[in-house]
């Protein structure tokens, strides 16, 4: 008889815990407070005036995917963009040598007009990579590991051939390190500077996605007041 009492103790047991286990392995490795939130970029930006409809543009920059990124937002919008390689091409013929910095605008300037463009478009990426280390250590030891953070801003004007003025200008920037990747922070980054420039998004730091401002056909509402 104890035998057989001993046994439904130790079934009742297993039911009454067995369920509790279940759902405890289920959520292994997904606490509620370490989901991934968005992060959007703080920006800044104005313009004077826009370029109309069919405007030819020469688009400089250090960084590929920048330069990459604004020609797709601005040929979205209608402004025809010189190709790279003729820019190159009448750097040779008029013996032109780059040095990658602010001293560069003025040639590149004459090379725009000389192309019969009526802007130029002056971009500049930023990126800050630093490692870092996670480690933790309880009563059961120690875990973590290293990694690899960024800081990412992005900056964009567009300045008249003929009068070297700054007619719009627009900047953007995450407000802390991410650990995503840093071209796709850049793109993202391209594409919220050129919309604040453009009117696209206010300013500041607004819960806007980048993707619908890549898109963007029309000015949106901020989501945070």
């Amino acid at each position: 008889m104890n035998s057989v009492m001993n046994w439904l103790r130790i079934r009742t047991l297993m039911v009454v815990l067995l369920p509790g286990f279940v759902v405890l392995s289920g959520c292994e490795g997904l606490p509620v407070n370490q989901y991934p939130t968005p992060q959007y970029p703080i920006t800044d930006g104005f313009h004077h005036s826009l370029p109309p409809t069919n405007t030819r543009i020469v688009i400089w920059g250090n960084s590929p995917i920048v330069t990459g990124t604004a020609t797709t937002w601005l040929q979205k919008r209608g402004l025809r963009v010189v190709e790279r390689a003729k820019l190159k091409q009448l750097f040779e013929e008029q013996r032109i040598r780059l040095t990658y910095t602010a001293d560069d605008e003025g040639p590149i300037l004459r090379v725009g007009k000389l192309l019969g463009a009526g802007m130029v478009v002056f971009t500049d990426a930023s990126v800050t990579s630093v490692v870092v280390s996670d480690y933790s250590v309880s009563a059961y030891g120690g875990d973590g590991g290293s990694r690899t953070v960024s800081s990412t801003s992005v900056s964009i004007r567009g300045v008249d051939v003929e009068t070297s003025e700054v007619v719009w200008n627009g900047t953007a920037r995450y407000p802390k390190q991410s650990a995503g990747s840093p071209e796709d922070s850049l793109a993202k980054l391209t594409c919220q500077s050129l919309a604040t420039a453009w009117g696209f998004r206010p300013a500041g730091h607004q819960a806007i996605s980048s993707q619908s401002m890549c898109d963007a056909e029309k000015p949106v509402a901020s989501a945070i007041p």
